[in-house]
């Protein structure tokens, strides 16, 4: 399913249902963060499972200290580099993590979605949008 939009999500989990199989599926999440949607994916009984890969060494060590909920595991990486077996996983999220990964290993994230991805499986890539009047004025340089 290729589905693009210009609308205003305010929450993850309901459009994403609308977009891409949820139900059953088995999860990477790819720059997870502190992992709220997995959490919350896995908590619900929506997915299956969920793998959650983060590159920040803090945020991994706390999230392994977490007590994450059954069905949910944490591992050290990248999108570029995906420390996983081929053909694993339904889903991959990438949710507001495209835009880290490094400029000189970009071409690589998609490569190694497609690789841990089963045949026919979906990659969710949800970015934030820069506009309004905030980010226009963060943009304007003042005169001096």
């Amino acid at each position: 399913m290729n589905t693009a939009t210009n609308e205003l999500v305010t929450d993850e989990i309901d459009f994403m249902r609308r977009v891409v199989p949820l139900d059953g599926a088995r999860v990477i999440e790819l720059g997870c963060g502190s992992a709220d949607l997995s959490r919350r994916l896995v908590e619900r009984g929506i997915v299956r499972s969920v793998v959650a890969l983060e590159v920040d060494q803090r945020q991994h060590a706390a999230n392994l200290a977490s007590q994450p909920p059954p069905g949910l595991s944490f591992l050290p990486g990248g999108a570029e580099a995906i420390p996983l077996a081929d053909a694993q996983f339904d889903l991959a999220i990438m949710l507001k993590s495209l835009h880290h990964v490094p400029l000189y290993v970009l071409d690589q994230a998609p490569r190694e979605v497609r690789r841990v991805l089963v045949p026919g499986g979906h990659l969710y890539v949800s970015e934030p949008v820069y506009a309004g009047d905030f980010n226009a004025a963060a943009r304007t340089t003042p005169s001096s």
